[in-house]
């Protein structure tokens, strides 16, 4: 009897882009809720004593809301562009991760309206201190995202992004998401409660 022997299968790659990106984006995520529990522990204290928190009417709640809509939007082209890597349509997934930095760019540019626009200052009170330290925390952490972006979107362009290695778009992927999410907490502790 003769037995046929078959061709070794691939390894399988490790997921260590994935699981570091997991990792760091569970720290960063920690690291900022404790951030915004200092702000609502602060605000109900300050609350509780009688003052006030914001003056009324200083925070516009259009441009919050148009940001978050940009943010939700950008998460679907961030999962646009880890489809396409994954089906290896290199131009849509490109075109997808060129939209998500677009998007984010329109996000840092709609903060800064923000802090134009309330005119508060950072030795004002300790309100608008927090109010600058909360959202000025997240858009660095929306900066770092636009960069891994950045960075993946250079990768796919240079070739190595493909069906086999598409752990990079979805690190990114990760970040990504998990930052809309935590626009979405900035979103109602800061301008939706006040």
């Amino acid at each position: 009897m003769e037995t046929t022997t078959l061709p070794i299968a691939e390894a399988a790659r490790p997921r260590t882009v994935v699981v570091a990106s997991v990792l760091v984006t569970g720290a960063a995520t920690m690291a900022f809720l404790g951030l915004v529990a200092v702000y609502i522990d602060s605000r109900a204290a300050a609350l509780a004593s009688g003052q006030e928190w914001f003056p009324e009417g200083s925070i516009e709640l259009g441009p919050a809301g148009m940001m978050m809509l940009t943010l939700v939007l950008s998460s679907v082209t961030v999962q646009w562009a880890v489809q396409a890597v994954r089906t290896d349509d290199r131009p849509h997934g490109l075109l997808a991760l060129g939209l998500t930095l677009l998007f984010g760019v329109a996000v840092v540019n709609q903060f800064w309206f923000v802090y134009q626009d309330t005119g508060y200052t950072i030795d004002g009170s300790e309100a608008q201190l927090l109010f600058y330290v909360v959202t000025g925390v997240f858009v660095v952490m929306l900066v770092v995202a636009m960069l891994f972006v950045a960075l993946t979107a250079l990768r796919a362009l240079a070739g190595q992004s493909n069906s086999r290695h598409v752990d990079g778009v979805q690190a990114a992927a990760v970040y990504w998401h998990t930052v809309v999410v935590l626009y979405g907490v900035v979103w109602y502790v800061i301008f939706i409660t006040k």
